[in-house]
């Protein structure tokens, strides 16, 4: 919904009511989905159709709201999780897996950190964790050959410390991951 402003985004992105549907997002639910036949749902098993079965697998509410971040924040895609255990699993899982190597910021909650240097070192994952106040020389030792991506949190937590963990990862092009816990509106650019 690029076109309107953001306010206009926050009341209607991620969701457009045809004729004689709720004009706001609804909430769904439902934790199954009826489907005709056990053929249809076999293609939903085998991704070879879209749709819902289960809403812990999938929800329209939930993809709605998504689909709404998605466009408040100008990103191309977003996904709803649990928790943030679950967003930081995710997020380095989709980039790295074993032999890879992820930079992160010290100033991680201590789940985040057992994540990170007990459970994914385990999946063969290597972390370098640094002080979110080092230098650009610092940052810039820690990468690797095979570092996929140095995850930043937009606002460290405990700390609320703004890691700068992106100048690095600008400079040599590997792909950054944010996590924002304490997300402030979005901060996309409004005209008008």
């Amino acid at each position: 919904m690029s076109d309107y402003q953001i306010s206009t985004d926050c009341l209607h992105a991620g969701y457009r009511p045809g004729n004689g549907e709720p004009r706001n997002i609804p909430i769904i639910q439902s934790t199954t989905f009826r489907y005709e036949t056990s053929e249809e749902m076999g293609k939903l098993f085998d991704l070879e159709a879209s749709g819902y079965f289960y809403t812990r697998l999938q929800n329209p509410t939930n993809d709605m709201v998504a689909a709404k971040i998605c466009a408040l924040e100008g990103g191309t895609a977003a996904m709803l999780l649990s928790s943030g255990q679950a967003a930081n699993f995710y997020a380095i899982f989709n980039i790295a897996g074993c032999g890879d190597h992820v930079i992160s910021s010290t100033s991680i909650y201590g789940g985040t950190f057992n994540l990170f240097a007990v459970t994914m070192k385990r999946m063969g994952i290597e972390f370098t964790f640094v002080d979110p106040e080092c230098s650009e020389e610092e940052l810039n030792a820690a990468f690797r050959p095979n570092t996929k991506a140095p995850p930043s949190i937009w606002t460290a937590t405990p700390s609320l410390w703004a890691a700068p963990l992106w100048t690095a990862a600008t400079l040599t092009g590997t792909p950054t991951r944010t996590s924002s816990p304490a997300s402030p509106p979005p901060t996309r650019a409004t005209t008008g």
